[in-house]
């Protein structure tokens, strides 16, 4: 895949944004303003399929356009679903897509997915409500850690997810960063930093057994604030030079799952 076609969603959304004039350094994106622009009414529908979180249906004659949300979401988990659909309503070459249901897995799809229709709703999701300027320029304040990615992702910073604010932090702030989701104890997917080359347990392995993560899973606490690990509990290869290694966890219970912020910075360069 090519980088234009990968930075589709960025693009259009900041794009988008200028043509509907969103203010430079506005953090909360008015997403109701939007879909009442365009005309997109949303309604919560109930499926079967427990992978299911939104729906986009593109208006027809006689019919407006419309998304379809899975109950119970979080307002920032809903507010990101919503953004996704809107990628896909927006972004030119999904306009041939036939009507699909995104499910949890689409939310957080990569580069590396099936024609990278979903990554590029991600991105375009990701820079409507986090604008990469100005999220990075606030990462700068936010030493890595789920403390700090509460306070971004909360009503007084983005209003979005902590999971959305987790990997747009990984995405962009200037530290060397990996976020890994497990559930029940197996990795489910994974999100690094461009600079973060090291290698870690990838999506099918078990969470390392004297990791924080799999603490929380075996029943104990876990630690927000990074917690400072030996280097060779997640890191699999051996480095050119010494490094230190935090991880930050945030358990979310009703999904039986954990995420793990790791942190790496040279041994020595901490003050």
């Amino acid at each position: 895949m090519s980088a234009g076609r990968e930075n589709d969603g960025r693009r259009i959304a900041r794009l988008f944004r200028q043509y509907r004039s969103l203010a430079d350094d506005e953090r909360i994106c008015d997403l109701d303003r939007i879909l009442e622009d365009d005309g997109i009414e949303v309604a919560e529908a109930s499926m079967r399929d427990p992978g299911y979180t939104a729906c986009l249906l593109r208006p027809v004659p006689d019919a407006p356009g419309g998304i379809l949300l899975a109950p119970g979401q979080s307002r920032g988990r809903r507010r990101f679903s919503l953004a996704h659909e809107l990628g896909h309503y927006h972004i030119p070459r999904h306009s041939q897509l036939l009507p699909g249901w995104c499910g949890d897995e689409d939310m957080t799809a990569s580069s590396g997915g099936e024609d990278g229709i979903e990554w590029e709703a991600n991105q375009f999701a990701a820079e409507l409500l986090m604008p990469r300027h100005l999220f990075r320029r606030d990462s700068l304040d936010h030493d890595p850690g789920f403390a700090s990615i509460i306070r971004l992702a909360g009503p007084d910073g983005y209003d979005v997810s902590i999971t959305a604010a987790a990997i747009r932090y990984v995405d962009v702030a200037p530290h060397r960063c990996a976020l890994v989701c497990a559930e029940r104890g197996v990795i489910k997917w994974v999100s690094k930093s461009d600079d973060f080359f090291y290698r870690i347990p990838w999506i099918g392995d078990r969470v390392p057994a004297e990791s924080v993560a799999a603490d929380v899973f075996r029943g104990e606490e876990g630690s927000m604030e990074p917690a400072g690990l030996e280097p060779y509990v997640w890191l699999e290869v051996e480095q050119r030079r010494p490094v230190e290694l935090f991880e930050s966890t945030l358990s979310i219970p009703s999904q039986a799952q954990v995420l793990s912020l790791l942190w790496v910075v040279p041994e020595g360069s901490l003050v």
